[in-house]
């Protein structure tokens, strides 16, 4: 599902002072986990504010027990946004917001006041997190007073922070070919992994794992989970997490775990880049611009650039907990070390 067009003119100052002065607010996900896991951020704020929030949205809906206190439903169906959004509605929602104009849908045929939270800033760009411009978007635009990073999460006290902290969690998909690395080279670094004393476990949805024969046939392991709350918890348990730009890198970071971002896109990913715990980025040495970029970054980047950029995650994370000692440093010669932040 892609964002449909959106012709209707949109008054930013308008819309802006709506969702600034509204009480009851419908927060309507787009279908990206990353992206919910996000806009939460501003839910969260709005919330903790004074504000009546109900959110709609498959992903958030999914890990429900994890957002305590908060009103989650559903994703919204467009058939239905007419009678839920209206201002007749006995809900009466004073302001629906979402962040990308037209994405689940256009909300202009059917809430009276509305916001599109990409409207009012800088959608991808140098010096600055996402996450921390949703924050600084809830205090400079909507005026909410004390805003902070949090987006609501809460770990289940069942589970164990980082309780397996040689176990490395590992995406190797996306939503598009050109934010992928190459399968060959994610095998590779499994591998190596593997050699160095980790755990690593592979994670895929359950309709692409047909593609991905190559890592049963090279001994590496396959986490299978029923549902995105088991990938969640399971991931908050490993002490590591290691993927392209993905909705899952984001709740690798919204649980607590240190994640590590293989990218051909570094501007980009730097403004996305998951950042509730400790992250860093890599990509490779040299970078040239548009199709040739797109094609052939992740080939260039290889799995001792990857390993290397690891390493210097675990130096970073040293000082911020106790974790069980991983295997010592191996240096890798210059040449096999990328760019890494």
């Amino acid at each position: 599902m892609e964002p449909t067009s959106d012709a209707a003119p949109y008054d930013a100052p308008s819309a802006l002072n709506h969702l600034r002065h509204a009480r009851r607010i419908a927060v309507l996900m787009a279908p990206r986990l990353g992206d919910s896991l996000l806009m939460m951020n501003m839910a969260y704020n709005l919330t903790t504010h004074g504000r009546e929030v109900t959110v709609f949205g498959d992903y958030i809906h999914a890990l429900r027990e994890w957002f305590p206190g908060m009103d989650v439903r559903p994703s919204l169906p467009e058939a239905q946004a007419g009678a839920m959004l209206s201002s007749d509605n006995s809900a009466g929602f004073d302001c629906a917001v979402q962040m990308h104009k037209g994405w689940p849908y256009s909300l202009h045929p059917y809430a009276p006041a509305y916001c599109y939270y990409d409207g009012h800033v800088t959608i991808t760009g140098k010096d600055f997190i996402k996450l921390e411009q949703i924050r600084d978007f809830c205090q400079d635009d909507i005026g909410l007073a004390c805003p902070g990073v949090d987006n609501g999460l809460r770990v289940p006290p069942k589970l164990q922070t980082r309780k397996y902290m040689r176990r490395i969690a590992i995406h190797p998909t996306s939503t598009s070919a050109q934010r992928c690395w190459a399968p060959r080279h994610f095998v590779e670094l499994g591998l190596r992994l593997q050699r160095e004393g980790y755990d690593p476990y592979f994670i895929l949805a359950p309709a692409e794992r047909d593609r991905w024969n190559c890592l049963a046939e090279n001994g590496l392991a396959l986490l299978h989970a029923a549902r995105l709350a088991d990938v969640a918890a399971f991931i908050h348990e490993s002490g590591w997490f290691i993927g392209n730009e993905s909705g899952i890198g984001h709740l690798a970071s919204n649980v607590g775990v240190p994640t590590l971002t293989v990218t051909g896109r570094p501007t980009r990913t730097r403004a996305w880049q998951p950042a509730w715990a400790r992250s860093r980025i890599v990509y490779p040495g040299y970078i040239i611009g548009g199709r040739w970029r797109d094609q052939y970054w992740r080939e260039w980047l290889f799995p001792g650039h990857v390993l290397y950029a690891f390493k210097r995650l675990m130096r970073d994370c040293a000082g911020d907990t106790q974790p069980v000692q991983p295997p010592a440093f191996r240096m890798l010669r210059p040449t096999d070390r990328g760019r890494l932040e």
